[in-house]
């Protein structure tokens, strides 16, 4: 990701921003979830491994979304 970063400040430098926006916004919300999985009790089953109700990416999502819509511009 940080090469990206650096070769959108190169390349592309509207879009550097919400690249590094994007990646924030996932680091934070993936954090979240890893801490909350490693509070969980260990799997024991195959079928355990199964996440059964995603994890919410809402912020993640519309990051993205203004990322592409960025990238697209600049194209």
């Amino acid at each position: 990701m940080a090469f990206h970063q650096a070769w959108f400040q190169i390349e592309a430098p509207t879009a550097a921003g919400p690249y590094a926006t994007l990646v924030a916004t996932a680091r934070a919300e993936a954090g979240a979830q890893m801490s909350l999985a490693w509070q969980q009790p260990p799997i024991t089953t195959d079928s355990g491994m199964n996440l059964g109700i995603p994890y919410p990416r809402d912020r993640s999502n519309a990051a993205r979304a203004t990322c592409i819509e960025v990238l697209r511009q600049h194209l």
